[in-house]
């Protein structure tokens, strides 16, 4: 089974959601598996490498929340106004981890 750094409690509570569906929920499930997939992607390490007892580093944690909340809040690959990227926070606070081989 793997690791469940973050819930979805904790990631209703960054996305100011009071009482989600089901559908929510499985949104929330869903956004956070992709975030903590990405951000292992992006510093070439496993998260559990980093956290073996499942406490995240709080860099960690806010970026995956951070992501996570981004894709629940931008769900369409399109904007009404000028394209931006993911706030450059996300890089900021991952910075530390990368793995370089």
């Amino acid at each position: 089974m793997e690791q469940q750094y973050i819930t979805v409690e904790e990631l209703q509570s960054q996305c100011f959601i009071d009482s989600p569906t089901d559908k929510e929920i499985m949104y929330l499930e869903d956004a956070l598996d992709t975030s903590v997939t990405t951000i292992e992607n992006k510093i070439q390490q496993k998260l559990a490498d980093i956290s073996p007892e499942g406490k995240l580093p709080a860099p960690l944690k806010s970026a995956a929340l951070l992501l996570a909340a981004n894709l629940y809040a931008n769900r369409e690959p399109t904007s009404h106004g000028t394209p931006q990227r993911i706030p450059y926070t996300l890089d900021y606070l991952i910075q530390p981890y990368i793995k370089y081989t």
